[in-house]
Parts: C-alpha cells; sequence; structure tokens
C-alpha cells in the first residue's frame, strides 16, 4: 500500500488533520528545571509528544535525572496524566545487569502502570538492542565497524540481543516493547524517508517487534532548522509525518528558564498549523492501522542513512 502522496495516495490522518508532527525527547541531561519550561509550552499549543526516562541514577558519562528522584518522578507522572508518552531510553547511563533491566522495567510499571511501549538505545550502553555495526545492513555494517576502530570507539554493539550476555533483555523487549527507534535523517518529513514504518526487520526481529525513524533534532540548531517555515510548507503540502528525534536538556531552556525564542516561534507557528499533535507510538500505531494485515514488508536504506549522515556533517558540523 503507498502511504505517502506525492502523486500517489495522500496519508488520511484523524480529525481531518493535514499532517502528523511528533517529538521523541532523549532524556541525556535532563532534569525538571532544563526541559520542564519546554512540556509547559507544549501543553499550551495542545501538543503531546513522547518523553524518555531513565529508571536509575546515570553510571556514566551523562548527567540527569531519573525515576529514582522523587520530584522527578511526580513531574513525570503530571506529564503522563496530561496526555505525554513516556518512553524508555534504557533503564539508566551505564552498565546494567540483566536482573537489574528487569527490575528497573518492574520499577517502571509500578511507577507509571504500564511497561513502556516505546524504546530508543543509549549511546554507548552494553544494554543496547541490535546497536552500532549491528544496526546496519552490509556494506554500511562493514564500513561502520571500520569507522569505529579508526576513531578507537568501544566496539559494544547489541550485547542487549545477545542471549549469552550478561545485559543480555531481548526477551523483555520481544514482549512488551512494540516500537524501537533507528535510523535518523536531516528531511523533516520522516515518513518519506521512511515509508514504511513501524516496519518489521526480519535481520533483527528476534528480539525486537517493529522499527520507526526520525528526523534528526538533535540540537537547537537542528531542531528549528527542521521546523523552518519552508520545511513546514512542505510537510504540510505532502501531508507527511515528522517524529522529530531531540534532547530538550541540551539548550533548549536558557539560565532564567525560558524556552529559547526561537524555538518558541518555531513551536507556535506550527501549533497554528492543522496538523495531528500526538505522541509518537500514537502516530506508529495509526501508521500501522493504515498499513492493515499486510505490510508493505520494506525497510529504510542503510546507504540512504548513511548519506543523509555525510550532509549533516557537512551542515552541522557533527
Amino acid at each position: 500500500m503507498q502511504r505517502l502522496s506525492n502523486g500517489g495516495n495522500q496519508m488520511q490522518w484523524p480529525e481531518g488533520k493535514s499532517f502528523a508532527f511528533t517529538v521523541f525527547d532523549d532524556t541525556d541531561h535532563a532534569t525538571v528545571a532544563k526541559v520542564k519550561p519546554v512540556y509547559d509550552l507544549l501543553a499550551q499549543l495542545g501538543m503531546r509528544t513522547t518523553k524518555s526516562v531513565w529508571v536509575y541514577p546515570s553510571r556514566g558519562r551523562f548527567a540527569g535525572q531519573s525515576l529514582s528522584d522523587p520530584d522527578y518522578l511526580a513531574w513525570i507522572r503530571q506529564l503522563q496524566a496530561q496526555g505525554f508518552e513516556i518512553g524508555s531510553h534504557g533503564v539508566g547511563d551505564g552498565a546494567f545487569s540483566r536482573a537489574e533491566i528487569l527490575a528497573g522495567m518492574e520499577a517502571f510499571r509500578d511507577w507509571l502502570g504500564s511497561y513502556p511501549r516505546i524504546h530508543a538505545n543509549h549511546v554507548g550502553n552494553p544494554d543496547n538492542l541490535y546497536w552500532l555495526k549491528d544496526r546496519f545492513d552490509w556494506p554500511v555494517s562493514a564500513l561502520y565497524g571500520l569507522y569505529c576502530r579508526l576513531r578507537k570507539r568501544k566496539a559494544v554493539a547489541g550485547c542487549g540481543s545477545r542471549p549469552d550476555s550478561e545485559h543480555f533483555w531481548g526477551d523483555f523487549c520481544k514482549a512488551h516493547i512494540d516500537y524501537i527507534r533507528n535510523y535518523t535523517c536531516g528531511d523533516i518529513d520522516t515518513l518519506a524517508f521512511d515509508p514504511f514504518m513501524p516496519y518489521l526487520d526480519p535481520h533483527r526481529s528476534a528480539y525486537a517487534n517493529r522499527w520507526f525513524s526520525s528526523s534528526d533534532g538533535h540540537t537547537v540548531a537542528e531542531f528549528c532548522g527542521l521546523l523552518s517555515p519552508e520545511g513546514l510548507a512542505r510537510l504540510r503540502g505532502r501531508g507527511g509525518a515528522c517524529i522529530v528525534y531531540t534532547h530538550f536538556a541540551c539548550g533548549f531552556v536558557d539560565a532564567a528558564g525560558q524556552v529559547v525564542p526561537e524555538v518558541r516561534s518555531r513551536l507556535e507557528q506550527l501549533a497554528a498549523l492543522d496538523g495531528y499533535f500526538e505522541p509518537v507510538s500514537t502516530v506508529l500505531d495509526h501508521l500501522r492501522a493504515r498499513q492493515g494485515a499486510a505490510p508493505a514488508g520494506g525497510r529504510p536504506s542503510s546507504g540512504r542513512w548513511l548519506a543523509d549522515r555525510i550532509v549533516k556533517k557537512i551542515r552541522y558540523g557533527r
């Protein structure tokens, strides 16, 4: 089934909306003070998005609060009550054993009422699922492996999906988590980059269900670049879907506790449009329902991801 327009059958969004927009907020460095103003603005504008969390305090190089902090847990519960989705970024930053991971997921359910439906791997965590070169098909997997060796990056890849590892939790993921993030792209229309999402990957299905892609809004500059007037017009005209992957804790709020003006302006312009503004899993559920009983069976190209990353390196220097 062709889901995206550009001469085909345009996607139909609930309530007659013209396009979909949502955010997966990576919890790295997040504290109530750093990110609450952004969520207050999103709620005021009628947008509901997805906030990832950790269960345990950091053991690695990334700071931030976790559900183990009473004030942070109380605020996360308030977000959930407002309609925001709470997702997983692993149980914490650093190395955690299988027993700790499973106990962390039970704590997540005890505190928030259910297991997370959605997950994104966290940088160098050994418990990541199908990570580093394991994310990619050949030849990109080989190129990425070579890149890691040249950069002398620690080769900890996907131990969460390896049953012989002390960090294995893939069986839990398969049983309870519906969606996992994989590729990113530089286009505001994530659905144009990945018209198959949420997709099944036969090479990465033993311990994962469906995968989705995201538009890269890693920093304030990249986030605002995606939400330019030209980008919003293109997204709306295509009837597409944007799932931004970003870090609201990294510069979106200034020292005075205010959302930085450019971000506020971009979000206000977006909110004035006839968009479908729901959490990531809700958007993916809609796409999945549109697939029907016979999904298209495709998945995005590793090569296209690589080309996109090269362009991003040239444009943003990282």
